[in-house]
């Protein structure tokens, strides 16, 4: 019935074009053929947090009418875990097509707001590249390639369970569970200092230590690898959390007993000259204050994005 429906539609947009002018036929497309179909209910997987943030809310309006929209909309999308999408832009909304240009910009996209939108979603629905087609409808097609493919996330998931069957035990805290995966993690692993310091590196072009799954298989990884395989874990046992991201750093924010708290693996396992291996707990949930006081400049990020981790 729909596909008549358009086909009827397409003749009335041939016949337009032909007897009046293209402004109607393109008045058709716009608000009967792409308005009236374009936008299907998003479809949310079982890593889907639905979370709302100060900076970032879900949505279920998929017409951009301003900015802040147009945000929501894109962490709505990499919230659902969706591989596709597409949503339009309001027509009052003049600037719409150059804002969602400018957040997915042809450089490098880990300058991208989209970049930060990723830190507010399970590791499991972020996106390694993203492609964002606009055109010149208002309509806009999302298409994304996610950082861990699935056999990663059934490895990662079978890991987690025999690491929580090995440090939880009958009435352990919160906290205390946490602080043991913390423990594990960093006995387990090692900051992967070769690859922090030849980032260019051909050699290091297939290496995953960015991610938790290289750290569960190359035992050593990047700030990325420590802070999402936490995350994971995090989410494991119900406990929210977000990643905080600045231009050189990444570590985890978490929200327990009614408050945010910071929680910096990577930083608890230090490389030092000796080589020896250290286990320490100074950034193990720690408020702001005491953040700043250890650390203001590394950790020194955008509070406008991460008004929580104030």
């Amino acid at each position: 019935m729909i596909k008549k429906f358009i086909q009827l539609f397409l003749i009335i947009l041939l016949v337009a074009t032909i007897i009046y002018h293209v402004e109607i036929s393109q008045f058709i497309v716009k608000n009967f053929i792409y308005h009236n179909y374009a936008v299907e209910s998003i479809q949310n997987n079982s890593y889907t947090q639905n979370h709302s943030y100060q900076f970032v809310q879900t949505t279920d309006d998929f017409v951009a009418e301003d900015y802040h929209q147009l945000l929501n909309i894109f962490y709505t999308v990499l919230d659902s875990g969706e591989d596709s999408f597409y949503f339009f832009c309001s027509e009052d909304y003049v600037e719409c097509t150059n804002d969602v240009k400018e957040l997915t910009p042809a450089g490098i996209m880990e300058e991208s707001v989209l970049s930060d939108l990723n830190n507010f979603v399970h590791p499991y629905n972020t996106y390694k590249s993203i492609s964002v087609t606009p055109n010149n409808f208002g309509k806009v097609k999302i298409v994304l390639e996610k950082q861990y493919t699935e056999s990663q996330i059934a490895f990662i998931n079978e890991q987690i369970e025999n690491i929580k069957s090995q440090i939880e035990k009958d009435g352990m805290s919160t906290r205390d569970k946490i602080l043991a995966f913390h423990n594990y993690i960093i006995n387990y692993a090692k900051y992967d200092k070769e690859r922090a310091d030849n980032m260019d590196d051909p050699k290091f072009a297939n290496s995953n230590t960015h991610t938790a799954y290289g750290l569960l298989t190359e035992k050593k990884a990047l700030c990325g690898g420590y802070s999402d395989l936490m995350s994971i874990y995090l989410y494991s046992i119900n406990v929210p959390n977000i990643r905080i991201a600045t231009k050189d750093h990444v570590w985890n924010l978490v929200y327990l007993d009614n408050e945010w708290l910071h929680l910096d693996v990577t930083w608890d396992d230090p490389i030092v000259e000796t080589g020896e291996d250290l286990l320490l707990t100074d950034y193990f949930l720690i408020s702001f204050n005491k953040l700043l006081e250890i650390d203001n400049l590394v950790h020194n990020f955008d509070e406008s994005i991460y008004p929580e981790a104030k």
